[in-house]
């Protein structure tokens, strides 16, 4: 940033997996959402990608944007926390590479974020068909996730009708927005996942904190879900392990005791 330039507002953190374009067209909605404030929008291609589609990007868009290009993959928690470490705005968002923000989300998120004991903040995602999906969850004990698999059903907040803010155990990684000093209290994600339930683990301690965890169903934000742990060996050994070390790890163990005593925030 030059001297004298805005600080951004906004911090953006997108992690491609060889996406290569549909990450460029979610980072474009993102952009095109946030255009009336200062922002900075971080691409990593975690694997080698053809940079030729960056020329696609109109040059307000590509002045903006910062692309890391990995020498060797890294897990999702570790991709945003190098492309955050030095985020000088005051909010900080990681978005999935296949997301679409086609409406106005960003003023009543940034009002949430500004809440007393606001930790973490999603909109409710829909289907590109607009069906809603599940990225506010409960707890993901082991007898929730056997239900859950065996049902093939969404039995979460998320399901629930009405408006309004939901506090919900945690939100998948599709959209996690809060304020910079927040990422670094929580001192961003534990690197010690793989893949999977990062995105618990940040939300269960910042819980742990006493800061709340809120998707807001009044707003919509698209992506059709992937489900590959149950079609990919590799998937689902990385988020059987990443479970363990989750059901182990002291913000779990702080989100059961807050819910046989009823002191959630």
């Amino acid at each position: 940033m030059s001297a004298g330039a805005t600080p951004p507002r906004w911090t953006v953190s997108v992690v491609s997996h060889g996406h290569g374009i549909r990450a460029l067209d979610s980072l474009r909605s993102i952009h095109a959402r946030l255009a009336d404030r200062p922002h900075r929008l971080i691409l990593t291609c975690n694997i080698p990608e053809d940079p030729a589609a960056l020329s696609t990007l109109p040059e307000p868009m590509r002045d903006r944007l910062t692309v890391i290009r990995n020498a060797r993959p890294k897990g999702f928690g570790a991709n945003h926390n190098a492309a955050l470490r030095d985020s000088g705005s005051e909010f900080v968002l990681m978005a999935d590479p296949e997301l679409r923000v086609d409406e106005a989300v960003f003023d009543p998120v940034e009002a949430e974020l500004r809440r007393p004991g606001a930790g973490i903040v999603s909109p409710m995602a829909h289907t590109s068909g607009g069906a809603p999906q599940d990225n506010g969850r409960m707890l993901p004990t082991p007898a929730a996730l056997l239900r859950r698999y065996l049902s093939g059903e969404l039995r979460d907040a998320a399901r629930a009708p009405g408006h309004g803010q939901r506090d919900v155990d945690w939100l998948a990684g599709l959209f996690l927005a809060m304020r910079t000093d927040t990422f670094r209290r929580l001192n961003g994600f534990d690197e010690g996942y793989y893949l999977y339930c990062e995105d618990v683990d940040l939300s269960l301690r910042a819980r742990a904190l006493g800061l709340s965890v809120a998707l807001l169903p009044e707003l919509r934000i698209v992506h059709d879900p992937g489900r590959r742990t149950l079609r990919r060996a590799q998937h689902l050994r990385w988020h059987l392990r990443s479970l363990l070390r989750l059901w182990r790890s002291p913000g779990y163990r702080h989100a059961l005791r807050a819910r046989r005593t009823g002191s959630d925030p």
